[in-house]
C-alpha cells in the first residue's frame, strides 16, 4: 500500500466523506453504512488519541 499522506490531508477542516472512503481500493466493497461506521470510528479514535496526548502534555508540564 502506498503512503499518499499529504500535509493537506492532515490539515483538513472537514469530515471524511463516504465518497472518499469508497474511492479507496481497500474500502471499495464497503456499503454506505459501513463507510459511515468507518468514518465514525476514525473520529472516535482521533478524539481518544487527542485526549491522551493532552493528558501526557499536562503531566509533562507538571513534572517540569
Amino acid at each position: 500500500m502506498e503512503n499518499n499522506l499529504t500535509i493537506e490531508m492532515m490539515l483538513r477542516q472537514h469530515d471524511l466523506s463516504v465518497e472518499e472512503v469508497l474511492s479507496l481500493p481497500l474500502f471499495e466493497n464497503f456499503t454506505v453504512s459501513e463507510a459511515e461506521d468507518l468514518i465514525l470510528t476514525i473520529k472516535k479514535f482521533s478524539v481518544i488519541v487527542f485526549n491522551a496526548h493532552q493528558k501526557l502534555a499536562q503531566n509533562a508540564c507538571k513534572n517540569d
